[in-house]
This record gives C-alpha cells, structure tokens and sequence, in this order.
C-alpha cells in the first residue's frame, strides 16, 4: 500500500484483485464513457481489456505498474503506469497508460494528487516525458490535463466498430519533466 496523503491511498492490483478490478471497473467506467459506445453497451471495452489473460499480460509487463486507488478506504479508481515507454522518438517517457476514477472521487484533489505522484516516480525512473491519450470528447479531462501542464501534440483515434464513429477521437497529450 502506497499512501499518498491521509486519505488516498495506492494498492497494488494483483492476478488474485482481478474479480475486484472487473467489478470496480464496471461501477466506473460506464457514467463516463457509455455515451461513446453503440447501445451505451461498454462491455466490448470491459470484457476484451479487463479479462483475466489481459491482467496476467499486463502484470507481466516490465517497468508497468497497476494500482486501485483507495479514498477514505474505499476503491474508487485505478491508475495503470508504463515507464520507459517511448513517445515517438523520446526513449525517456512514461506513459500513464490508464487513469479512471469514478465520481465520488472528483473535486477532491484525488487525481491532482496521483498525477503530482506520478510525476515523482517519473523523474525517479529517469524519465523526462509524461504522456497520456484521452478521449477528445471528455472536456473535463482535457481540461484537468492542461491545468496540470499537459499540452496536446497529437491524434489518433481507436478503431473499434462498436464505438460511433464521431466519437472515436483521441488527443495525445505530453508534459516535459
């Protein structure tokens, strides 16, 4: 367990928090997010990202790291980071690869506390690069991401067939360490 200040915490997901991972992830991520998906049916999404095989591979990855994030003892997000993981040529870039956090976790200085961790651990694995991708439809995220110094330099979009296709657009977003 990692505490980050009295009331926010980091645990470590594991193969044996996996059945807590789906059920977590099932509460969070369709208020946010359905919206995108064909039907407001987001379980494409959760079943194919989210399933056993997928956590065992992640949980293999070098230099990645996976954590619940607790607030006030109780799991409201998830924060998924991948060290040394280029952004074009920068070879010296983390990559925060997810970050969800449901509602009762907004407005409480949650996430402004888990990017200023991130950005230490960064810096401690000789990275200089923060970067991340969102959704170019998610306002509010995009709006927090540039309060915490990230600008947009790039675009990409995802492919799947069940998300619309408007709603398919994604911002890279970078921040200089």
């Amino acid at each position: 367990m990692t505490n980050l200040n009295k009331n926010l915490q980091l645990e470590t997901i594991t193969i044996d928090s996996h059945s807590k991972l789906v059920n977590l992830i099932q509460r969070i991520y369709p208020p946010a997010y359905k919206h995108l998906w064909k039907n407001e049916d987001c379980s494409f999404y959760i079943n194919t990202f989210y399933n056993l095989e997928q956590l065992q591979k992640e949980l293999l990855e070098k230099d990645a790291e996976y954590y619940f994030v607790l607030y006030k003892d109780k799991p409201v997000g998830i924060c998924r980071i991948q060290f040394h993981e280029p952004l074009n040529a920068n070879k010296k870039a983390t990559y925060i690869h997810r970050i969800y956090l449901g509602i009762e976790a907004q407005g409480k200085g949650v996430a402004k506390t888990i990017f200023n961790w991130i950005e230490t651990r960064a810096k401690a694995n000789n990275t200089n690069l923060l970067w991340l991708k969102a959704m170019n439809t998610q306002e509010q995220a995009i709006k927090f991401y540039t309060k915490q110094g990230f600008q947009i330099s790039g675009k990409t979009s995802l492919n799947f067939d069940l998300l619309h296709k408007p709603l398919r657009g994604m911002l890279i977003m970078t921040k200089e360490i």
